[in-house]
């Protein structure tokens, strides 16, 4: 009888009231890790957008060393001035194209750049350094519409505009801007690239190599050309999809928007920023001192 009792006492499962507070701590556990799994998680984009900022910096200075220190135009010829000076414009590689697409043999990208003809896109355009992945618009396939590249990062204007005639924006604009005779205020405190939504108010921003409907909607950031914006405003602090304004840049995380600079450098600007402070950052040349806030 007692051997009876005893195997009675092993085979004794949980309660119904055990199962719920085990459920109950497990929910809880869940319920801590997930700020931190996610806090987790942003950083690490935040850190792979700052690698690709880096990466795209240092290549602009290769691309203008290897260029006679030409700087290229946000959409354009380059280096070459225009299609009938370049000779071969309308063969691979495509003479014109948006800055992204002239830098590509500076981003390890030498076969796309190569295999590019004006007037058309190849299919195998994704590049992986110009998407960041903590942009909530960037498509899956990683292209945006006619097969497009996608990119979550935009060109500021002021500086690769012609510094002598003023923004241009067009594709016969000459490659005026130089390197670093533009940064009149200094490659350190020159903004040169920012994170900006691929997808933004209806548009669509990704690198070519033809040179179609150069102002794209507007011309100035609303280009889903070109991915230049071309304003001193504001950047939006992580909007919601649908309050995305394509003229300025947008931050991916809370802390604030992550920008390339002239020297290679990479910066998270703080979201309470100042205005002033953020225009005199990304104007080159108005000899204007960045604030204590920079």
């Amino acid at each position: 009888m007692p051997t009876i009792s005893l195997l009675q006492r092993r085979w004794r499962g949980f309660t119904l009231i055990e199962l719920l507070v085990v459920i109950a701590i497990i929910a809880i556990l869940i319920g801590l890790l997930l700020p931190a799994v996610q806090k987790v998680r942003e950083a690490a984009a935040r850190m792979q957008s700052a690698n690709n900022l880096k990466q795209m910096s240092l290549a602009l200075q290769n691309c203008a060393d290897t260029n006679e220190t030409k700087l290229p135009t946000p959409n354009g010829f380059y280096p070459m001035n225009d299609a009938w000076a370049s000779g071969s414009s309308w063969g691979a590689p495509a003479a014109s194209g948006t800055i992204q697409y002239h830098m590509l043999p500076y981003m390890e990208q030498g076969n796309i750049y190569k295999a590019t003809a004006t007037w058309s896109w190849t299919s195998n355009s994704v590049v992986k350094s110009y998407m960041a992945p903590g942009d909530p618009t960037l498509p899956a396939s990683g292209k945006t519409w006619g097969d497009r590249g996608a990119t979550s990062y935009a060109a500021n204007g002021f500086v690769f505009d012609n510094p002598n005639e003023g923004w241009s924006g067009t594709d016969w604009a000459r490659p005026s801007a130089r390197f670093p005779a533009t940064f009149v205020d200094g490659t350190s405190n020159t903004i040169v690239w920012g994170e900006r939504m691929c997808i933004c108010d209806g548009s669509q921003i990704g690198f070519r190599s033809d040179t179609q409907h150069i102002w794209g909607e507007n011309g100035q950031g609303r280009n889903e050309f070109a991915p230049t914006v071309f304003s001193n405003a504001l950047f939006q602090n992580k909007p919601a999809v649908g309050q995305c304004n394509p003229f300025v840049f947008q931050s991916f995380s809370t802390g604030g928007v992550q920008v390339g600079l002239g020297d290679g450098s990479v910066r998270m600007v703080n979201s309470s920023i100042s205005a002033a402070t953020w225009s005199n950052a990304l104007t080159p040349r108005d000899g204007n001192v960045l604030g204590n806030d920079w």
